[in-house]
């Protein structure tokens, strides 16, 4: 072998250990494959690199490991042998152990209003005068189609009205039989 081509294959060498050590790649999320923008790639060698808008980022140095970070996103290791073309991160999720609701019982107050104004409207529609008194004939009020259909909405809401309030409250039995932790 002469030194001419000794020079040669260690020039090739050379060249192909920079080019080896090269390595681009794109993070994305999961769910949605759209690129992560500033995610941070730290080597085992502790060389770092930031993606771009794009979720491109180019390594330059030799590295075995890598550990892909955001703050929005779970961090990964991967091992350079095995480094896909892209990088899935997943989303964090935060869950929340107890979730507690103070407040008023807005059901009950809504009730309450339901069955004044029905009040109000039996009170502004009187009903039809005795056989003992006076006869009235109006007719007028025989033509009356939105009158009497009101007078039926009127009985079908009292009859709701009193099957409700024989009724306990589904939300207010149920934290009665739940047990309270300590």
């Amino acid at each position: 072998m002469t030194k001419k081509s000794a020079y040669i294959i260690g020039i090739l060498l050379v060249c192909t250990t920079c080019v080896y050590a090269q390595r681009t790649c794109v993070i994305a999320d999961m769910e949605t494959h759209k690129p992560v923008r500033d995610a941070l790639i730290m080597t085992d060698t502790r060389h770092a690199a930031r993606t771009n808008l794009y979720g491109y980022f180019e390594m330059k140095y030799a590295f075995d490991s890598a550990t892909v970070s955001h703050p929005s996103f779970l961090s990964r290791k991967v091992k350079r042998t095995t480094l896909p073309d892209t990088v899935f991160l997943l989303k964090k999720t935060h869950l929340l152990q107890e979730v507690t609701i103070y407040g008023v019982d807005r059901q009950k107050a809504s009730l309450a209003f339901m069955k004044k104004s029905a009040q109000e409207a039996g009170a502004a529609n009187p009903p039809a005068p005795s056989a003992s008194a006076t006869v009235n004939f109006d007719f007028a009020n025989m033509l009356d189609k939105r009158r009497r259909h009101d007078k039926k909405q009127l009985k079908k809401m009292q009859k709701i009205f009193q099957e409700l309030d024989a009724m306990d409250d589904p939300l207010y039995s149920i934290s009665k039989t739940t047990p309270k932790k300590p």
